[in-house]
């Protein structure tokens, strides 16, 4: 009976060290999922800026203010920016990489296309 026991509480550690394993793997390919995106945004941003003649600063500005916006979108599990990604599934945590790549690259250009029209209006008082 003792050795059934032993028995049956290796198999269900070596259960919960598999999972540990595969879910260690999943977090990593997302992470170097999300790491490619914003590589993705940034050269795509930086790219626009060079076209419109704009300096690196510019985007760091509309990287601020892109950051800004999603700070005030509500944290209800919406996807993407609400989305926790601890508790979502992989492929949810995928799709919400890709539409938040696809946001924070429109927003920024957006951003760096409206700045010169904005930089030669006067200041108003």
């Amino acid at each position: 009976m003792r050795s059934l026991f032993v028995l049956v509480s290796i198999v269900v550690a070596l259960g919960f060290v598999v999972t540990g394993l595969i879910n260690g793997l999943d977090d990593r390919a997302l992470a170097r999922s999300e790491r490619e995106a914003e590589i993705r945004v940034g050269t795509a941003v930086a790219d626009a800026a060079r076209r419109l003649g704009l300096a690196p600063d510019w985007v760091a500005y509309c990287r601020a203010e892109t950051r800004r916006k999603l700070a005030t979108y509500p944290k209800d599990g919406s996807i993407p920016f609400g989305l926790r990604y601890s508790t979502a599934e992989t492929d949810e945590v995928e799709r919400a990489i890709r539409e938040r790549e696809t946001y924070e690259r429109q927003d920024q250009i957006l951003c760096l296309t409206l700045l010169p029209a904005s930089l030669r209006e006067p200041a108003s008082p």
